[in-house]
């Protein structure tokens, strides 16, 4: 039984449905959306974190527990990466963290390294319906790849945004071409290292998630913003 088949945290019947918690995502982030373009920037995106906890819960909410060890290693590996990247500069370049992605811990949020999760658990879900073992032939090097590829395709999107909500600022104002080399590097190895583990390939919870978060990341960058 795949996690949406047996609903959130295991809930069945509409309660614990797929579409319907998938779309109190979308409405979320269309709300969220609106009120950046219509209301108050500052207020809406000062509840970045909450959407963060309230996305991450429904995701994992539609995962297998057994699975549950390697969201939190790979949550605190991520982490840790970013702590020595803001500290040393290596591997993504000179860059600070802002307040609006919660607690700085070592001049890091930890929610950082939940973002991390959720994009890896999306991408490697598309990877996997594109590029599905077949005949016997494990392609999970080839499904690392993808996934790698789309979460940087994802930063591309987000870069600028986060830039203007302050959620981190880069040395110079540049962002640096290793950036996204780095964040292909580790998102290759991770994806690599859990091409095997059921949940990271067939949440699909994750996978709509990442669709919602590149809509919503695109919407922000075209639309006039109200202040």
């Amino acid at each position: 039984m795949t996690p949406s088949e047996r609903g959130i945290f295991g809930l069945a019947g509409k309660a614990g449905s797929l579409g319907l918690w998938m779309a109190l995502l979308a409405i979320v982030h269309a709300v969220g959306l609106a009120g950046v373009v219509l209301l108050d920037a500052d207020l809406i995106l000062d509840l970045t974190v909450i959407n963060l906890l309230v996305s991450a819960l429904i995701i994992f909410g539609f995962g297998h527990q057994q699975d549950a060890w390697r969201w939190a290693l790979t949550a605190y590996i991520t982490y840790a990466v970013e702590v020595i990247g803001v500290q040393t500069g290596f591997p993504f370049g000179e860059y600070a963290y802002g307040e609006r992605l919660g607690y700085l811990l070592y001049d890091t949020p930890p929610m950082i390294g939940v973002l991390w999760l959720m994009t890896l658990m999306g991408s490697l879900y598309w990877a996997d319906r594109w590029a599905p073992d077949r005949d016997g032939r494990d392609r999970g090097t080839l499904r690392a790849a993808i996934a790698a590829t789309l979460m940087v395709a994802f930063d591309v999107i987000l870069e600028p945004v986060a830039i203007r909500t302050a959620f981190w600022t880069w040395d110079g104002g540049h962002i640096p071409l290793r950036n996204y080399v780095s964040w292909w590097v580790i998102a290759f190895a991770l994806a690599w290292a859990w091409r095997k583990a059921h949940t990271f390939r067939t949440n699909h919870a994750a996978g709509l998630l990442l669709i919602v978060q590149t809509a919503f990341f695109i919407g922000l960058s075209l639309l006039p913003w109200k202040s």
